[in-house]
Parts: C-alpha cells; structure tokens; sequence
C-alpha cells in the first residue's frame, strides 16, 4: 500500500495560512481534499460543491482539520480518511433530530471551539460556482475573506518521494497500455472502444493488484480512453469511438484521461500507422521529434516553462505546421490529468526539481496526426522519462 504524508501536507498548508495571516483555510477543490486527506472519489461532482451537499475540509491554523460531508458520503470519507488526524461531521438534506442542514455551521462551531471567532479565512474562490460562494461568504459574515486559490495546487506541483515512486509505477504501465494496443492493431480489425476496453482491461487488472487489502477505492477508475483513426485524427480530444479501424489508417492513441494506479494521470501519447507514411508525413513525423528533443533539454530546474513552450511551437511552426497546432506544449500532471506548472507562452511559471510534467508537441489534421507526449520527472540535473515508449510514428504495415 502507498502511504502518502498527510500529517505533513496539512501542517504546509498551515503554515502557508499563518505567514498570510489566516485563521483558517476552507479547501473545496475535490483534487486538493484528496491530496490533504485521501478522500476522493465519488464526491467530485460538481453538486457537491453547493450547500446541499457540502463537502469541504475546514483547516484552522492551530488544530486538525474537519472535513465535512453529507450523511450519504460519511462513511466512505470516514473510510478513506482511517488513521489520517481529521474530525468529521455530516450534514442532511432533512430535518432530523440529531442531525443537521446546516452545513456550514458544523463549519462555524468547529472554528469556535478552535478559538477562531473572527479575522481572516481563505477559501479557494477560483473554482467556485456563484451560488456556493455566496453561500460561504454569508456563512462567515463576521470573517474578513481571502482568497487561497492555488495554496495547494502550488503544493501538487512539486511531488514527494511517495509520489514520485508512484508515478514511475504508473509511467511502466501507461508504456505497457500502449505495447499491448500497438500490438493488438497488428493482429485484426478493431473498433476504436474496443482497442480502448482491450487496454483498460491490463490496466484495472494492474491497479487491482496495487490495491489488495483495501476496499477502499476501486481499481476501474473513471476515464475514457481517447483514440481517434483516420478522419476523426483532427480530433485532439476524441474519446474511443465505435469507429471501425481501417487498414490503412493512422491511430492516435492518448493516454492521458486512463486513470492509473490510484486514479493518477500520466501524459502520454503516439501515434500507430497501418500504412507506409509518405513523404510528407516523414517530414512532419522529423519536425515533431526535432521539437520535443528541443523542449526536453530545456526541463531543468529554474527553466521558463514559457521559453519551453515557445521554443517548441517556433520548431513546428518553422516546418510550416502551424495550422494544425491545436494546443499548448506541456503541463503538469499528477492527481489530475492537467496541473501546474503551465507549459505555455506567457507563464511566469518556472520549473523546479520534482515537478512532472508533459511536453507534447503535436499537430492534428483530418486522415493524419503526429505527437509525441512523455511524462517527465524534473530532476537536479535535468529531466527522467517516465513513460519510456519509443519515439515517432510506429508503422506496422503489412
């Protein structure tokens, strides 16, 4: 099993809210729950960010955090949360005696016997709808509000040891996704959902190992595959379809939305042809490869993610590819499948050792894509591939 530090990831924040001079910090962002105190799952839809059916992780300066749930998630986060240093309490959507509606007001009486009573509290405003903000804001009328948007997305950004370990893991399976579908291609006629499932099915069986001992969270995970062939290859986002494959189509196979071993995301993509590539192509595949070896020597800590993404799109466009650019070059992965730091023009984001990140340079065009996408580990001297895969266009024409 993988022990991730909460104790110490909580006692960051803390930190982070007592040098802003914050009494307490109200975390909302389900990626960022989990990544204080391994609950997730279900609880990431959106409804969940409204009173109704709160969930919120309330993170005084001083003492433990609180993490708060609806009655119909208690015992799953109580679950997911087994041996962490968190309170809980639940709310209900009906009025019972013993129970509560009031969501927020667990909130405000769990502050009040930790002492804060008045001052500053932060809360992550960027990813809150209207509603749920109004919401807050009137639950602590008494409170001066401050914005902790980004406290812990900037804690994400650089992974620990744990993680980093994990993310290797995860890397040698996305790599092993990808030989397992290359291959099947080869063998006989698919349609794109079913090469999908025919790669999903490795990966669950993997994660099921991973999680022997715990019926905690699931192996299956809640990510499509995107694989697009032939005319939908100008799709850069085009999940499995029930598009049959054709002998003489290229085959764009993503890998970023497979949830992996504990639902972590890697960055990973190619490009299968089942045809001989003609000339043109053969140049763009060589203008793709020129670019992503650019964009990797310069991931080293200190590094402007936006000379890096600049750098690569300047290569593309140079080779007249511009048109079929359809993205930025790079980003962080982990938790979720896009983080910090930003790999594009006009960040000030900077790299720094132990950030993962993606470079992918990438064209999509109708009958024809090329990329290259790698999951990179930013280290002292530079960057580790994580997803060791062999580079370009694999053509396995018969």
């Amino acid at each position: 099993m993988v022990a991730f530090d909460y104790v110490g990831r909580t006692k960051r924040l803390q930190e982070r809210a007592k040098a802003e001079g914050v009494g307490c910090a109200i975390i909302m962002r389900p990626a960022n729950i989990r990544y204080l105190t391994g609950y997730w799952g279900y609880a990431t839809r959106a409804e969940y960010f409204e009173p109704r059916r709160l969930i919120a992780l309330i993170v005084p300066a001083n003492v433990k955090p609180l993490l708060i749930t609806p009655k119909i998630e208690h015992e799953y986060a109580r679950q997911a949360t087994k041996g962490v240093p968190v309170e809980h309490r639940r709310h209900v959507e009906w009025k019972e005696e013993g129970e509560t509606e009031d969501s927020w007001g667990l909130a405000r009486n769990y502050l009040k016997d930790a002492g804060v009573m008045s001052g500053h509290i932060a809360f992550e405003r960027q990813h809150l709808t209207l509603r749920a903000t109004k919401a807050l804001e009137q639950a602590f009328s008494g409170f001066d509000m401050a914005d902790a948007a980004g406290w812990v997305d900037e804690m994400r950004a650089v992974k620990d040891a744990t993680e980093i370990a994990l993310m290797r893991r995860c890397g040698t399976l996305a790599v092993e996704m990808y030989e397992l579908q290359a291959k099947a291609l080869g063998e006989k006629s698919w349609r794109e959902y079913e090469l999908a499932m025919h790669g999903w099915e490795h990966v669950a069986h993997k994660c099921a190992a991973e999680l022997e001992g715990t019926d905690v969270n699931s192996p299956i995970g809640d990510g499509v595959q995107l694989i697009t062939s032939g005319p939908r290859n100008a799709r850069a986002h085009g999940s499995a379809s029930v598009r049959r494959i054709e002998s003489n189509d290229t085959v764009m196979l993503d890998f970023c939305r497979v949830p992996y071993l504990l639902g972590y995301r890697m960055a990973m993509g190619r490009v299968v042809s089942l045809r001989k590539l003609n000339g043109e192509e053969q140049d763009i595949v060589a203008a793709i490869d020129k670019a992503y070896t650019a964009g990797v020597a310069l991931c080293k800590p200190g590094a402007s993610c936006s000379d890096i993404d600049s750098t690569i799109r300047r290569i593309m466009v140079d080779a007249n590819l511009g048109q079929w650019i359809v993205h930025r070059n790079g980003r962080g992965v982990g938790i979720e499948a896009v983080e910090p730091p930003e790999i594009k023009e006009g960040t000030s984001d900077r790299l720094k050792e132990g950030m993962i990140i993606s470079i992918e340079p990438s064209i999509y065009r109708e009958g024809y894509a090329a990329r290259i996408e790698n999951t990179l580990l930013i280290t002292r001297d530079g960057a580790e591939l994580l997803t060791p895969a062999g580079p370009g266009t694999r053509v396995i024409a018969k």
